[in-house]
């Protein structure tokens, strides 16, 4: 909340976490191990998508792999909000580029990024029929 520009915080504002972190050393120690091992005739190299910071995608070519899990706790990322004025749209919607539906906190509400009530009553719904006592 210190960093926020008017009130408003942006993805970029947030730290990077401990799991990005992991990941990272990960792959510097992978690297180190293939330099440690470059003098031999025949190296025992593991693959690098063995747990070693990269993964493979879906056309089997090697990527980062960022993180394990989410970036923030829930709470921190329910603070991000979008400022859109007339439409969502995925190139300038910070939601949708953080991969986040747009909420309450929005400047536009309405949008078709936005968490459908329908669902959230559906599922209070279903958490009270199993909290009822016979």
């Amino acid at each position: 909340m210190f960093c926020a520009k008017k009130g408003q915080i942006e993805s970029g504002q947030l730290p990077p976490c401990e799991d990005s972190l992991m990941q990272h050393t990960l792959r510097a120690n992978y690297q180190a191990a293939i330099w440690r091992r470059s003098l031999e005739n025949l190296p025992d190299v593991p693959a690098p998508s063995a747990g070693h910071g990269w993964e493979l995608d879906d056309g089997g070519s090697l990527k980062i792999r960022w993180m394990a899990g989410l970036p923030a706790p829930d709470v921190v990322l329910n603070l991000i909000s979008c400022t859109c004025r007339r439409t969502c749209r995925p190139s300038d919607c910070s939601c949708i580029l953080n991969g986040l539906k747009c909420t309450v906190v929005c400047r536009l509400q309405g949008c078709s990024n936005m968490v459908q009530d329908d669902a959230i009553v559906a599922q209070d719904a279903n958490d009270s029929d199993g909290d009822s006592d016979d």
